[in-house]
């Protein structure tokens, strides 16, 4: 019997710990994709501007052979504020579930972590030379948001339906 019992302990604690990692890692990777998304609006028009470029030129690179017509920076650096708040939605998502906060009942208290990144983000831009805050560019980061924290969400909820058929069938 306490054979069990320490069986149970031990596996309890190595849950624990497993958990607190999880938390840790998830909150870090939270915490460094709003540092990132923070930290490109500080930059300068000029230095923002050349990654842009950068990263024009090296998608018009892979595209041309493929015949497809030439992407331009506006385009790219929409995608990137897109794809920053994507990334902030499927960590948003996965922080509040290392929380143990539901989904259901936190829905919005997620929503304004996005709202809440994305105007920080561009009140920063006040503060950078030659940039500027735009309206449009809250609504591209929380489409981004909450595209992100579909993706997150839906594949959750595939997961959670496949192991119940596997508790069903076992």
């Amino acid at each position: 019997m306490s054979g069990r019992i320490y069986e149970g302990a031990a596996g309890e604690k190595r849950k624990n710990v497993g958990q607190l990692l999880w938390r840790i890692i998830v909150t870090l990777a939270f915490v460094g994709c709003v540092l990132f998304i923070w930290h490109n609006s500080m930059e300068s028009a000029e230095i923002s501007s050349g990654r842009s470029g950068r990263v024009l030129e090296a998608v018009n690179d892979i595209l041309k052979p493929v015949g497809r017509e030439v992407v331009t920076e506006h385009f790219v650096r929409k995608l990137a504020h897109f794809l920053e708040y994507a990334l902030e939605g499927a960590l948003t998502i996965l922080l509040f579930a290392a929380y143990r906060l539901r989904f259901q009942k936190r829905f919005w208290a997620m929503l304004l972590v996005g709202v809440a990144t994305a105007v920080i983000d561009e009140s920063i831009q006040f503060f950078s030379p030659g940039r500027a805050p735009g309206i449009l560019d809250v609504c591209i980061d929380m489409q981004g948001f909450i595209c992100g924290m579909f993706l997150v969400a839906t594949a959750g909820i595939r997961r959670n339906l496949r192991a119940g058929r596997r508790a069903d069938n076992g």
